[in-house]
C-alpha cells in the first residue's frame, strides 16, 4: 500500500465511525416535523376574545333603545352634557359625552323624542362562547359568543341610568390560523357571516 493511500483511509474511517454513531443515536438530516396546532376550542376562543378587550380593541358594540328618562338621567350623572352649537342662524342642538362619560362609553347619538337612542358602549364585558364551527376558509373559525356588560365592573352612571337587559348582544368572532396560534381578526353581526367552506375534512388544515 502506498502512503499516499494512509490519509484518505484514515478520512475514510472516521467517516464511516460518525455516520455509524449518528445512526446509533437516531441523527437524521431531516427536522423533526412540528406537532400540528390545536383546534380552536370554546374555551380558547373566549380566552382569546378577553385578552383582546383587554387591550381597548374589538370592544366597541352598538345598543339601540326607548327611553324617556335617559337624557336627563345622563345629565344628572355627569355622563353628557347639552351642547347647542350656532349654524347657518339656526342653532344645532345635540349632546355630548364628558370626560367622565368618556371613561364608560365610546360615543352616544340621543333623540329628544325619546326614540332609538343609540349608545356605543366600550366594556367591561364577560363573554359566552357557546360553539367553535369551521369558517370561510379551511384556516378559520367562527365561534359564536354573547356579550353583556360587566354589571359588578361597570361604571356607576352607567348602571343608574341604562337599563342592563339591554346591555348585551349575540356576535360571531371570527378566527384564523397564523403559524400555531390562532389570531383573532374580527367580531360581526350573526347575519354578516360567510358561509363556511366545502371541505371533506374542516380539520385538514391542522395536520402536518
Amino acid at each position: 500500500m502506498r502512503n499516499a493511500d494512509v490519509p484518505y483511509l484514515k478520512e475514510a474511517s472516521v467517516v464511516l465511525a460518525i455516520w455509524i454513531a449518528c445512526l446509533a443515536a437516531g441523527c437524521s438530516s431531516a427536522p423533526d416535523a412540528p406537532p400540528p396546532p390545536e383546534d380552536l376550542t370554546p374555551a380558547s376562543a373566549s380566552a382569546l376574545i378577553s385578552q383582546k378587550w383587554s387591550q381597548g380593541e374589538l370592544n366597541h358594540f352598538t345598543v339601540t333603545f326607548h327611553s324617556d328618562t335617559l337624557i336627563g338621567c345622563g345629565i344628572q350623572n355627569d355622563l353628557w352634557k347639552h351642547v347647542e352649537t350656532p349654524h347657518l342662524g339656526l342653532t344645532i342642538s345635540t349632546y355630548e359625552l364628558t370626560d367622565n362619560g368618556k371613561k364608560a362609553l365610546f360615543a352616544i347619538d340621543l333623540k329628544e323624542s325619546g326614540k332609538f337612542h343609540e349608545i356605543i358602549l366600550q366594556g367591561p364585558y364577560v363573554v359566552e362562547v357557546s360553539g367553535v364551527t369551521p369558517g370561510s376558509q379551511p384556516d378559520m373559525r367562527q365561534a359564536a359568543m354573547r356579550w353583556d356588560v360587566d354589571w359588578n365592573k361597570a361604571p356607576a352612571g352607567l348602571k343608574a341610568c341604562l337599563p342592563r337587559f339591554e346591555l348585551s348582544g349575540t356576535q360571531v368572532a371570527l378566527f384564523q390560523l397564523a403559524g400555531p396560534k390562532w389570531n383573532l381578526l374580527s367580531i360581526v353581526k350573526p347575519g354578516d357571516v360567510t358561509a363556511p367552506a366545502q371541505a371533506t375534512d374542516p380539520a385538514a388544515i391542522l395536520r402536518p
